[in-house]
């Protein structure tokens, strides 16, 4: 799982940087480097910290899965 989500985080950064989308971009990779370095330890800490980025970069790809015009507001 990490390394799915880490891959597409990277991708998605990738497409965001040639679309001149440099803030995306930056993000997408800030979370993929943080999976990465809470999923390399083993501590239960760790665990329970790489879980929940897993959970928000999944998140965070789903949020900008369509154009804001797509979205549809929750009150």
């Amino acid at each position: 799982m990490v390394t799915v989500v880490v891959q597409a985080l990277r991708s998605m950064a990738d497409d965001a940087f040639e679309n001149g989308n440099a803030p995306l971009a930056a993000n997408a990779v800030s979370i993929a480097y943080s999976i990465i370095g809470c999923s390399t330890e083993r501590s239960d800490t760790h665990v329970e910290a790489a879980s929940l980025l897993l959970e928000q970069g999944m998140h965070f790809m789903q949020a900008y899965e369509h154009p804001a015009s797509d979205r549809k507001l929750f009150h």
